[in-house]
């Protein structure tokens, strides 16, 4: 129950306590877990008491009733769960979801729907969730969670409530390669080793391309395509340089890093503009769309250095 959470998450659980308590409850709600390795335990407990008849937070109450027990099962017909399907969250599962939430509740007074990690909407998914926060229906709770918040879509960040997380206990020594895994999606074939060297490559091409500009296209087999070749390896290293541009945009804000904190990043601070930044980022963001249409992949990267260069 939702109580199990306070010592980890005292911030978050009161609010959300608060929330029901006071009947202020919001039809849709962002976690920005920040790397909360309970998130999915911590938003399906919140689930639970929202559609519990008593709003109960903790087992001594609730006597670990029948609705409960289904919920944990995924058998609840007024609770959805929706996790992404290999690297993305396709418009279908929406889609499924909207057919099943337009009919009319039976064992609850209210319907929550649940969608873990929505940085992983695809563009066709997130335009389909979209309309349906748009026209949020009486008793329908959305609860999104996301570590990268920097990846959605605004116009649903605009329409959710967010909750931050607060930050894990992490040792300064924490390689980013442990982090970054919980973050995004990382192909099973990888080893540890391989993942280390990807991260490396694409920081490394970040790097050089912000010393120098548009002469990076001179550069790209060398730095980047001899590098990455495979679809979803090139997919894993924009990602990589979203997170290393989204910690370079911390720090400007005066944030901390999230994965790359030992790096030096003081020059790219420096160097980069709030604006310009948040420009690099979302151009990053679609040029991931990209490559999902079998773009050529010389003429991607080519493309990318030249967005990368009007972000000014």
């Amino acid at each position: 129950m939702l109580d199990d959470y306070i010592v980890e998450q005292e911030k978050v659980v009161k609010i959300l306590k608060n929330s029901i308590q006071k009947n202020k409850v919001s039809h849709a709600y962002l976690f920005e877990t920040n790397g909360y390795k309970n998130q999915k335990e911590l938003a399906l407990a919140f689930a639970k008491m929202l559609l519990c008849p008593y709003n109960y937070s903790n087992n001594k109450k609730c006597v670990n009733c029948t609705q409960c027990k289904n919920i944990d099962k995924n058998i609840f017909s007024e609770i959805k769960i929706i996790d992404s399907d290999g690297l993305w969250i396709k418009k279908e599962q929406l889609d499924v979801l909207q057919k099943e939430f337009s009919e009319k509740s039976i064992l609850s007074n209210k319907k929550v729907y649940i969608i873990n990690h929505a940085d992983r909407l695809n563009k066709a998914s997130a335009n389909s969730i979209l309309k349906f926060l748009e026209e949020p229906e009486e008793n329908i709770i959305a609860i999104l969670t996301t570590d990268n918040m920097y990846q959605m879509l605004d116009t649903i960040i605009s329409r959710c409530q967010i909750i931050s997380f607060s930050r894990k206990n992490e040792l300064d020594e924490e390689l980013p390669l442990n982090k970054i895994k919980n973050y995004i999606a990382i192909p099973e074939q990888l080893t540890e080793e391989l993942l280390e060297n990807i991260i490396g490559q694409a920081i490394e091409f970040t790097n050089y391309y912000e010393k120098n500009g548009m002469d990076t296209i001179l550069k790209t087999q060398k730095l980047w395509h001899n590098n990455f070749k495979e679809k979803d390896i090139i997919l894993l290293a924009i990602n990589i340089m979203i997170l290393y541009y989204q910690d370079i945009l911390n720090l400007k804000l005066d944030r901390n890093a999230k994965i790359f904190k030992n790096y030096n990043l003081e020059e790219l601070v420096n160097k980069n503009t709030i604006q310009k930044l948040t420009k690099k980022i979302s151009v990053l963001i679609k040029t991931k769309d990209k490559i999902n249409f079998n773009v050529n992949s010389q003429l991607l990267i080519d493309k990318l250095i030249i967005e990368l260069e009007r972000c000014d």
